[in-house]
This record gives structure tokens, C-alpha cells and sequence, in this order.
């Protein structure tokens, strides 16, 4: 009677102890599974292999890419510095000297009125902005001298037009080319023979990520759920 109440008890307990048993069973399957199809190998592979790919595209795409910026450098300098010429050719120097003049007959007024009138506050303020025109004006004095020079130098703004247009035309070419060797490089890192290698590389490691899958879900088959019941039933029973 003693026993099988006892028996009794353990059959009651079973279920309880099974998912406790299928729940250490998991996690050392699922342990194996990380050991057996580990792709830190593959990974460490693929790496060197794609730096390698790398690499070799910076040989032979990226330095062209990196002379050719050179000359978008110059060019695009050469352009500021004609259109900044260009704008000074284009500057109405006699309109701004005749408003610097009116300003300044109108201001010697103001202070010819301030001396007469002894008021130092206002001889203190016309003083100031007088010194402020000068300064305007020494300004203009220095922009005039530098087309002075400029025609000095056979330059003139239809020169400095032709020579923007050449530039931008050949700017425009340059960063076409650019364009183009960067095209080149996209579709030698994807298409070459030279990712032969990674192909195969990452062929391998999806393999494996497959088998790592389904090694997961043979766990959970029927036929071996089965299996492990019976197993763990016969251990219970048996007093294990």
C-alpha cells in the first residue's frame, strides 16, 4: 500500500519534473549549438578578407579620386578669385566716390556748425563719424588700386568671364570623372573576381547559421520530445 502511494506521488510530480528536466536538456542543446556552429572563425575570415578587397579598391580607385580633388581644389579657387576680380571691375567706384564726397561736404558742415556753436558733445560725434568715412573711403582708395593693378595686368572682366567658363567647364568634367571612378570602385567591391573569396566566405557562414537553425528546432521535434519523455519517465519511475 506504502509503495503505491508512493508510486502514486511520483507519477503526480512527474510532469512538473519534466519541464524542469526538458528545461536543463535546452539550454545545454542550445549551449552545443553555440560551440558546434560558432562563426567567430567565418567571421574573423570575412573580416580580413573584405579589409583585403578594401584595400586593393584604395589602390586602384581611391588615389585617382584623391588627385582629381586636388584639381577641384585649385579650380574651385581659381573661380572665387576671378569672380571676386570680376566684382571688382564691376564696382561703380565713381557713384561710391560722389556719395563718400556728398557725405563728407555734409558732415565738414555739421562740424563747422559744432565748432561755431562750441558744443562739445556734437564736435565729439561729427569727429567720430568723419574718422568712420575716412576709414570707408581709404577702403575703396585700396579696392580701386587692386583694378588699377588688375588692368595693369591685361586683365579684364571679358578675360576673367572666359576664364571662369573654362574653369567651370573643366570642373564639371573633373567631378564627372570622380563620379564615374567612384561607380567603377562600387562595382568592383560587389562584382569583381577578387570577392571570390567573400562570396565563398559568406556562403559558408550562411550554411552554418542554417544548420545552427535547424539543430535548434530538432529539439522540438516530435520524435524527440517523445524520446526524452520516455527517458526521463523510465529515470522518474525508477526512482533517478
Amino acid at each position: 500500500m506504502l509503495n503505491w502511494i508512493r508510486n502514486w506521488y511520483r507519477k503526480l510530480r512527474m510532469p512538473a519534473a519534466f519541464r524542469a528536466y526538458e528545461r536543463e536538456l535546452r539550454a545545454a542543446h542550445e549551449e552545443e549549438a553555440r560551440r558546434k556552429f560558432s562563426t567567430v572563425r567565418y567571421e574573423a575570415r570575412l573580416l580580413a578578407a573584405n579589409k583585403a578587397l578594401e584595400e586593393r579598391a584604395q589602390r586602384r580607385f581611391d588615389m585617382p579620386i584623391a588627385k582629381l580633388q586636388l584639381e577641384v581644389v585649385a579650380l574651385e579657387k581659381q573661380i572665387d578669385s576671378c569672380r571676386a576680380q570680376l566684382t571688382n571691375f564691376e564696382r561703380p567706384f565713381r557713384d561710391e566716390y560722389q556719395l563718400l564726397e556728398a557725405e563728407m561736404s555734409l558732415l565738414g558742415e555739421r562740424r563747422r556748425n559744432a565748432y561755431a556753436e562750441k558744443d562739445a558733445a556734437a564736435i565729439e560725434e561729427v569727429n567720430a563719424e568723419i574718422a568712420e568715412l575716412q576709414k570707408r573711403t581709404n577702403a575703396v582708395r585700396v579696392d580701386l588700386a587692386v583694378q588699377t593693378d588688375l588692368r595693369g595686368q591685361g586683365l579684364t572682366p571679358e578675360k576673367l568671364r572666359r576664364t571662369v567658363q573654362r574653369c567651370e567647364a573643366r570642373l564639371q568634367a573633373v567631378l564627372d570623372e570622380q563620379e564615374s571612378i567612384r561607380r567603377e570602385k562600387a562595382s568592383y567591391l560587389h562584382h569583381s573576381p577578387d570577392r571570390a573569396e567573400i562570396d565563398a566566405i559568406e556562403r559558408d557562414l550562411q550554411a552554418l547559421e542554417r544548420r545552427h537553425v535547424q539543430f535548434l528546432r530538432d529539439f522540438d521535434a516530435p520524435a524527440e520530445r517523445r524520446r526524452r519523455e520516455r527517458e526521463h519517465e523510465q529515470a522518474w519511475l525508477n526512482g533517478a
